[in-house]
């Protein structure tokens, strides 16, 4: 009975998507499709970052249209609460933004200005979803994969798509998957696997 209830669990989770072998793209109308080439932007520069970032996937890319790429970022570090937390006497909504070890997940768009040296761009608050990977389609969508505090480890539940307003990103959709990897396809969708 417990052979046959793994193997219900293995073929659901192929069946929504969770195949971590085989690359699958979303199409403009919402379906994933087979993907069997794919365009990986280039990785950033080797940059002299703080030392407790942990960064979990990166990619060189302009993704905030000016023409320059930036080293876009999903950082783990430890978590920190707002500024302005300080002045108020409500807990700020960022609080449970955190994993077991404290740890919280950010996306850090850096101007790499070589020899390991970086301007920062923008840093986020801790994200209420984490993330586990990003790209960046061509165009400037930033694709991630969002797992969660609870199981940071565990393969992404939703690929999200964003673009940059001038500070920051909004999200402009949310489709469920499970997958680690995300990568544009040739045509420039999102691929992930």
């Amino acid at each position: 009975m417990r052979g046959l209830f793994t193997a219900l669990l293995l073929l659901g989770s192929a069946l929504a998507g969770g195949g971590e072998g085989t690359w699958r793209s979303l199409t403009p109308a919402g379906d994933w499709t087979a993907s069997p080439a794919r365009h990986a932007p280039p990785p950033c520069p080797a940059l002299t970052l703080p030392p407790d970032w942990e960064v979990r996937s990166s990619v060189l890319a302009d993704v905030t249209g000016d023409g320059a790429p930036e080293c876009v970022l999903a950082v783990w570090r430890p978590w920190r609460d707002w500024r302005t937390a300080r002045w108020s006497a409500h807990p700020t909504p960022i609080q449970g933004n955190r994993d077991a070890r404290g740890y919280s997940s950010h996306v850090a768009v850096l101007r790499p200005l070589g020899g390991g040296r970086y301007r920062e761009v923008w840093v986020g608050s801790a994200l209420f979803q984490p993330l586990a990977a990003l790209t960046v389609l061509p165009g400037g969508t930033l694709a991630t994969l969002e797992t969660t505090y609870a199981a940071p480890g565990a393969p992404a539940r939703a690929l999200s798509l964003w673009h940059w307003t001038g500070f920051g990103f909004r999200l402009d959709r949310r489709a469920l998957t499970v997958a680690r990897e995300v990568q544009p396809d040739a045509q420039g969708r999102p691929a992930v696997r």
